[in-house]
């Protein structure tokens, strides 16, 4: 008689954006990205060749799931695995469960549910308050600050590194290793090789427009979890998993290729992560937009056939969507300040999202123009429109296309955009003014282009007065500032 009963093992990786965060060094960041992708890759090999491949439900994103025969092996396997991936890291650490279930229940989707309980309720079990000795003479990391100093950096910096940046540094030197080296192979392309890979975010910020300007893009997929309990059978999870993944990485690439051709010989791009329906990337700040909409765009349109239909969940869902965050900075802005930022306009897209029922994806976006790190202080007094869904972004995105092909002066702009910090009136003012002049030319084409964008945006201009929609928000602050970020061309090559 044929056992239906196994065990079901799964890992996810604790706290893996604060390990790739922990520095602001672009090459450890790589490094340690190429590193959890090396062994994403290794482990889904190891898993493979040691059970059937239909018993690996998924691997990837820094987490798996398999199906072994006995208990035993399945904490054997458990205590393998998270020994090896705090060998390798260093001060990463990965956290497995197992628990029995039936494969023939026909309600797989509801144990993997269970094995995540338990694995949330494992991995705050496992978090603990590390204190460092604080003796006058240990000297720190010189990059991520946390831990003691063990080698000296070989690269000429004369940075004493811990073991793990350390381990880090070393690994991004391995220039195409991770996720870069995938995207080249994806491409089948010679557009790029590895001695195109930025040095720093200055190498990035030196080909953007406005010199010196990288954006750091965050994006993930709205509410799949409640998808997760409804694939009936590990065939039909592994269907679903594999689908999500390649969905996001086939629309990460194809953006990245459509606008992110090498400038001057450097790599416009960085891809940090790419796990499941989770995508972090910094770009050069005139395609950060232009990307980050192709990629949730994408993501929307394909989702049918490439996950829903293939694991028989068309009936579930009507399709998957995709919130994000977009911050626009200045190469000398720290990274893990990014990508705070970054998370913190993610969690606004998504309750947008949320709003509209996961019907539409949503972009939020933030450009930093001081030393202000927390988003409610930047936006405080600010009259904007964001975030916005994904249609309105794209609205948005070809409003500025179509205003800078009619070239309407910036000055023009700009007096509208300081109005709208002067109040409800003055605000008014300014812009029936400035349509009123642009009326006047011999050209109406300036006019008509401004008057579609307000009318675009919740101003009928029949009895009621630009720059405000109903709501008293102005999409004109979010047209303004991103006006220098966004190229004619898009970076396509």
């Amino acid at each position: 008689m044929i056992n239906t009963w196994q065990w079901l093992v799964c890992f996810d990786t604790d706290r893996i954006k604060q390990y790739l965060f922990s520095t602001n060094r672009l090459k450890e960041i790589r490094g340690g990205s190429a590193l959890i992708a090396q062994l994403d890759s290794e482990r889904m090999r190891e898993l493979e060749q040691r059970y059937e491949t239909d018993k690996v439900v998924y691997s990837a994103g820094g987490g798996a799931a398999v199906l072994v025969p006995t208990e035993q092996e399945a904490q054997a396997l458990i205590a393998e695995i998270e020994r090896n991936f705090r060998a390798q890291t260093i001060t990463a650490s990965i956290t497995g469960i197992c628990l029995q279930v039936d494969t023939t229940s026909q309600k797989f989707g509801a144990e993997m549910s269970r094995a995540g309980r338990e694995l949330r309720r494992a991995k705050t079990a496992k978090a603990e308050l590390v204190s460092l000795p604080a003796e006058p003479y240990m000297r720190l990391c010189s990059s991520c600050g946390q831990y003691p100093v063990a080698h000296q950096a070989q690269d000429g910096s004369g940075d004493w590194l811990c073991r793990a940046c350390h381990k880090k540094r070393g690994k991004g030197r391995e220039e195409r290793m991770g996720f870069f080296a995938d995207f080249i192979e994806w491409t089948q392309s010679d557009g790029w090789t590895k001695e195109m890979l930025p040095e720093d975010l200055d190498a990035i910020g030196s080909v953007a427009t406005p010199p010196g300007y990288v954006g750091f893009i965050a994006l993930d997929g709205n509410h799949i979890g409640d998808l997760l309990d409804k694939p009936a059978t590990p065939k039909v999870y592994k269907a679903f998993s594999e689908g999500l993944w390649n969905l996001t990485k086939d629309q990460t690439f194809a953006a990245l290729k459509k606008y992110g051709w090498p400038r001057d010989g450097i790599t416009p791009f960085e891809i940090v992560l790419i796990g499941g329906d989770d995508v972090l990337l910094i770009t050069v700040a005139d395609i950060a937009l232009d990307v980050a909409l192709a990629i949730a765009e994408g993501f929307e349109y394909n989702s049918v056939a490439q996950v829903l239909a293939p694991a028989g969940l068309s009936d579930e869902r009507e399709k998957l969507t995709m919130a994000g965050g977009v911050v626009l900075a200045h190469a000398n802005f720290p990274i893990p300040a990014m990508y705070a930022l970054a998370e913190a306009l993610q969690k606004s897209a998504k309750k947008l999202s949320a709003v509209q029922k996961y019907q539409t994806g949503a972009i939020d976006f933030q450009v930093v123009s001081g030393s202000d790190m927390d988003l409610d202080a930047m936006r405080q007094g600010v009259p904007h429109r964001r975030p916005y869904a994904l249609a309105d972004m794209r609205k948005l995105l070809d409003h500025i296309y179509q205003i800078k092909i009619a070239d309407i002066p910036t000055s023009q702009l700009q007096a509208m955009y300081q109005a709208l910090f002067e109040g409800e009136i003055n605000a008014q003012l300014a812009s029936i003014a400035t349509l009123g002049y642009l009326g006047r030319s011999g050209d109406r084409t300036r006019y008509e282009r401004l008057r579609d964008f307000f009318k675009d945006f919740g101003v009928q201009l029949e009895g009621q007065l630009p720059p405000w929609d109903a709501n008293k928000r102005s999409a004109l602050t979010d047209l303004v500032e991103l006006y220098p970020f966004i190229s004619m061309k898009g970076g396509e090559g």
